[in-house]
């Protein structure tokens, strides 16, 4: 299996969404019914009312589900309070992220690329979400690792992503995604890489204001690497290997990082325990390797010891074959 991947040239986001939402029916169907018996069976309070969304509603009415099950969808972080455990690393133009997830999301996963005149982003997400991991054509690549911490709760402010779009829409340097994110008010924990060739910075955003960690090199899994400002972090006692993760992608090379098996089967490269129950089951997804400079996308559609990393065609990558092929 390979992700599918769709492409938006629309004019508004509501041409946008409503084609997305036709064009991947099922899989935003899929997204919507995973969704609704995991809030179910962790018993996540759902709100009853959510602030309705131009392009998410527009999905919605595309795929014809229920937009409040979509907004609900790109709260999911907010609803479930911290349940996913992921590992990241950037370093050298490259950023990569394995995406350790349901295993019922798979079906969901699609490579979504937005196009508007000389801007795109290129994201990795579940469909009827807005963005996840990705990268745009200034060589901006953003990555998310879920945190929590003990003052998390409710869905107000800004759903994380939100923000994951704005940032790959907005945004071309990381000082400019670092400002967008800090000025951001949020109610559940979240870390979130932003990288261009040559700078790393880590923005972990808690209830109680964000952390700001930069460099040339950057490594995160789920705990927070500065305390949070405000109350303490829940992630570091409740993900059993989320240190041994960080020592992994800290000092083994990118792709035997993403294969490691240290900690199986809550490695890097997760794997399903079928020990636990349904709710509770994660895998890596995708493991997803960006190469900010010359602006291109691999993504692995399983755990990368046994799936391959494969090219995904960019709007810059299409321009410059067809440059090549008129010479």
């Amino acid at each position: 299996m390979t992700f599918p991947v769709h492409r938006s040239d629309e004019a508004t986001a509501r041409e946008r969404g409503e084609a997305f939402g036709r064009a991947m029916a099922t899989q935003v169907q899929h997204t919507a019914a995973v969704y609704r018996r995991m809030f179910a069976e962790t018993g996540a309070p759902v709100p009853e009312s959510l602030p309705p969304h131009e392009e998410i509603d527009a999905i919605a009415r595309g795929a014809s589900v229920d937009p409040h099950d979509l907004r609900a969808v790109n709260a999911r972080t907010e609803i479930l309070a911290g349940a996913a455990e992921c590992s990241v690393i950037g370093a050298g133009g490259l950023l990569a992220q394995n995406w350790d997830w349901h295993p019922d999301l798979s079906q969901s996963t699609v490579v979504w690329i937005v196009e508007s005149g000389d801007r795109w982003l290129a994201t990795v997400t579940e469909a009827g979400m807005l963005a996840k991991i990705g990268l745009n054509q200034a060589g901006l690549g953003v990555c998310l690792n879920i945190l929590r911490s003990s003052e998390d709760g409710g869905v107000t402010g800004t759903p994380i992503h939100h923000l994951l779009r704005d940032v790959l829409a907005t945004c071309t340097t990381v000082d400019e995604a670092v400002g967008l994110l800090t000025g951001a008010t949020v109610s559940a924990s979240s870390a979130v890489t932003v990288a261009t060739p040559g700078s790393v910075a880590h923005v972990e955003l808690s209830p109680g204001g964000a952390n700001v960690i930069r460099g040339a090199v950057g490594a995160h899994t789920n705990h927070f690497l500065e305390p949070p400002r405000a109350g303490t972090d829940v992630m570091v006692l409740h993900s059993p290997t989320t240190r041994q993760r960080l020592e992994v992608v800290k000092t083994q090379p990118l792709l035997d990082a993403l294969r490691s098996h240290d900690g199986h089967p809550k490695g890097v490269c997760r794997h399903v325990d079928p020990d636990e129950p349904w709710v509770d089951q994660t895998v890596t997804v995708a493991s997803v390797v960006m190469n900010l400079e010359a602006l291109r996308l691999h993504v692995a559609d399983g755990p990368p010891c046994t799936h391959e990393h494969l090219q995904v065609t960019l709007p810059t990558s299409s321009a410059a074959l067809a440059s090549t092929a008129a010479r």
